[in-house]
């Protein structure tokens, strides 16, 4: 089965698309000491982009591995945590405008000083898909060995690192994870609606699992099936596995959209439509930036009809969490917990209090009888 990722969005905050650009060498000097550092390998180039960010309007400088000059140029401080978007399977060999909202969102002024790395593997990623999934473990090494080297060249700890990867990114999230040596392990991986095709049901050794970081989070938004498929993984993966809407599918992705799409993007919107679902995990996460007031929690539950039944709605014992950037990491072993949560067909997406009766219990000081569940 193949899938892609999405290129709609939900008025959201979006930056223009940065290309590539040479390392400046006016650039500020960043914090802390950085040394050459000789390896045994050759130095060569990789086959996947890091591009860091200053700004949010930033085009992106490129670190090359091996070259400790580059971090200088571009600006790299290590006294930040440091994000690294992956992006998933490319389709047409395009850059998805996601990444670059996303990019927007980490250095805008909503969000603590990091610093923001892309992992560009769009020339690996541009093949068929089952092609693009053995091409995965590659980048996953060499997302590995630049974390490596900044812990060799610039003394900074893979614990402070955060892997976002949407869909097949998730994925070459957590091959980077087990290709880690030494005694430190990347601090966080957050899976974005990880790719289900060639990955569900395999080993953890095949995926990403809870093993691959100190703390691991995903969010799943497109688990329903066809033809026996999903387009992102149903089976948990991480420490807290959240299932907005059931994770099977999304309010406002519905095919009855569909006219509307077509009416706006022609048909263009045969593929906006299929894809809704599997981006809006990316979506709920930029607006868990967005709106640090509005968190959308979600609770600790067997399945989606006993949530929808008002079953699970406490928060005593940890039994609750915040979805997106600013969850709650608490490890706990390596058994995942399964969350559930309702929300809104638009940004914001936090879900608002006019919802069915059992949802008197989630605080809700306003509610209507005969509301429905967006």
């Amino acid at each position: 089965m193949e899938f892609t990722d999405q290129k709609c969005s939900y008025g959201l905050v979006s930056a223009p698309q940065p290309q590539e650009s040479p390392p400046s060498a006016g650039r500020e000097e960043p914090f802390g000491r950085f040394q050459a550092v000789e390896t045994k390998e050759t130095l060569r180039e990789t086959a996947t982009k890091f591009l860091l960010f200053e700004n949010q309007m930033d085009k992106g400088c490129r670190i090359r591995l091996n070259h400790s000059d580059t971090l200088q140029q571009c600006g790299f401080n290590s006294s930040l945590p440091l994000v690294v978007i992956i992006h998933g399977w490319s389709f047409d060999g395009l850059l998805e405008s996601w990444i670059w909202q996303l990019v927007a969102t980490l250095k805008s002024p909503l969000v603590q000083p990091v610093n923001v790395v892309l992992a560009d593997w769009v020339i690996l990623a541009y093949h068929q898909y089952s092609v693009a999934v053995r091409n995965s473990r590659l980048v996953g090494q060499e997302v590995a060995d630049l974390l490596q080297w900044l812990e060799e060249s610039a003394q900074f700890s893979p614990s402070n690192v955060h892997l976002i990867g949407y869909s097949l990114g998730a994925h070459v999230s957590g091959f980077a994870g087990s290709y880690m040596r030494g005694k430190h392990k990347i601090g966080r991986i957050t899976a974005l609606d990880a790719a289900g095709p060639l990955f569900e049901g395999t080993s953890p050794s095949d995926r990403l699992s809870p093993d691959d970081a100190n703390f691991v989070d995903a969010i799943h938004t497109f688990t329903q099936e066809h033809v026996g498929l999903s387009v992102g993984i149903k089976q948990p993966i991480a420490h807290y596995d959240f299932y907005p809407n059931g994770g099977t599918f999304q309010p406002g992705c519905h095919f009855l959209e569909f006219y509307k799409d077509i009416a706006k993007h022609g048909l263009n919107a045969i593929t906006r439509t299929i894809k809704c679902a599997h981006v809006r995990s990316v979506y709920l996460f930029i607006d868990s930036l967005l709106h640090p007031s509005m968190q959308s929690m979600a609770y600790l539950c067997s399945d989606m009809d006993s949530f929808s039944r008002g079953l699970c709605l406490s928060c005593k014992k940890g039994r609750c969490n915040t979805l997106g950037y600013h969850v709650r990491q608490e490890p706990r072993g390596k058994k995942s917990k399964q969350l559930f949560l309702m929300t809104r067909a638009q940004s914001p997406f936090k879900g608002e209090c006019g919802w069915p009766r059992a949802f008197r219990r989630a605080g809700c000081s306003h509610w209507s009888e005969d509301a429905q569940v967006p």
